[in-house]
């Protein structure tokens, strides 16, 4: 079975807290990285060190922004992309849908649809 690797890209708040711990108890076996990236190219380089599937971020992180969303989907079109909306529990899945986060499963769901 395909499991995916999942980078989670952290601000040190209580939300990318409880995200990658619900990830990482879900009992599914997803690996996730948390990542340190700060610029778009130090996301580059972790997607590339950890052959990241899915890219875990933040609404209000500057990587979520049309530009550097718009660079990581041309260089990787096959990486799904999952930005999590801090303040309504909206998933913005980059393969054109979206979805309202109801239960912890969403987010599982999500990700392992990679």
């Amino acid at each position: 079975m395909f499991v995916p690797c999942v980078l989670a890209i952290t601000k040190d708040t209580l939300l990318s807290f409880a995200l990658t711990n619900l990830i990482n108890a879900s009992d599914t076996g997803l690996v996730v990285v948390e990542s340190s990236a700060q610029t778009f190219e130090e996301l580059v380089m972790e997607i590339n060190t950890h052959r990241a599937d899915v890219i875990l971020l933040e609404k209000s992180s500057p990587l979520a922004g049309e530009d550097a969303l718009t660079k990581l989907l041309m260089l990787y079109p096959k990486v799904l992309v999952i930005i999590v909306d801090e303040e309504s529990n909206w998933l913005r899945i980059f393969r054109r849908e979206d979805i309202l986060m109801t239960s912890p499963a969403d987010l599982i769901s999500a990700i392992q649809s990679a």
